[in-house]
């Protein structure tokens, strides 16, 4: 059962955690309405119920904070795109740090075959809930694996399985800003192995326009927010490293943007990227 006190929840207090919705708009209340079948009136309850018990999971900012209710790889310029490399015979997308696997089920309402796709994430309780969030457990065929990025092929089977298959598409949201510079080069090492020629690496994170370190959610720790110069200096020093090429196209916008949030400021941005495997 879901804890619901300040003692269980310190996370809360640091801002977290957002008041119950009211009201459930947009791309994800058509997927809840269409795909999982939830009646209207139902889904703004239904949503509040999964976000409380994905909370006490896992007290992340992006569940507290309701990100998760944002598609983001539907507002991605490629998705289009994306669902017909997905739609062609063998092709594999696999997204990392999938949380309840959203945006894994708008490809599906999209018309992907669910076997096509992977979700991953360290955290499997929130794989798992997925299937109470879009009641699925039946009908979804896709793949869930429970990895460590940083980890990577000395997990065994359950990562380089992933490698031998290769990824054609790769979602990556809300990750990489997670850490340090150096951790993120080391976890893009272990992802770039995953990607096919000429595969994708496409998503959104917090970016800066002035990039460098700042303060994580993990008391004491630092992360590296990156603008288009500094992601794309990252992913040529991947390919040196992994003996592959990379090209890297990114823009930098307010949208989804929060100043008064406290993991953004006035400096942060959204960085919305497609990163491609020349060689």
């Amino acid at each position: 059962m879901a804890a619901t006190n300040e003692t269980s929840f310190p996370e809360r207090n640091r801002g977290w955690y957002q008041d119950d919705l009211t009201e459930i708009n947009g791309p994800i209340r058509k997927l809840l309405e269409n795909y999982s079948k939830i009646p209207s009136s139902e889904v703004v309850k239904h949503v509040n119920s999964i976000r409380e018990r994905g909370f006490a999971a896992n007290p992340y900012p992006c569940i507290g904070l309701y990100r998760f209710t944002n598609l983001t790889l539907l507002s991605h310029p490629l998705y289009n795109t994306i669902i017909e490399r997905l739609n062609v015979a063998n092709a594999t997308y696999l997204d990392v740090g999938c949380c309840f696997g959203q945006d894994l089920r708008q490809l599906v309402q999209d018309g992907v075959p669910s076997d096509r796709l992977i979700g991953l994430d360290v955290a499997g309780a929130l794989m798992d809930l997925g299937y109470d969030f879009f009641l699925d457990r039946e009908a979804l065929r896709s793949c869930f694996v429970v990895a460590d990025v940083f980890k990577g092929a000395e997990q065994g089977p359950v990562w380089t399985d992933l490698e031998k298959r290769g990824v054609d598409v790769m979602h990556c949201s809300a990750f990489f800003h997670l850490f340090t510079l150096e951790d993120q080069i080391f976890a893009a090492k272990n992802l770039a192995k995953l990607i096919k020629k000429d595969g994708v690496i496409v998503g959104r994170q917090i970016g800066s326009v002035k990039p460098g370190d700042v303060p994580a959610i993990k008391d004491k720790s630092l992360s590296y927010r990156h603008n288009v110069d500094t992601f794309n200096n990252m992913w040529q020093k991947v390919g040196e490293a992994t003996q592959t090429q990379w090209k890297v196209e990114g823009t930098m916008d307010m949208i989804g943007i929060n100043i008064n949030s406290p993991v953004e400021n006035e400096d942060s941005r959204r960085l919305l990227f497609t990163v491609t495997r020349i060689v």
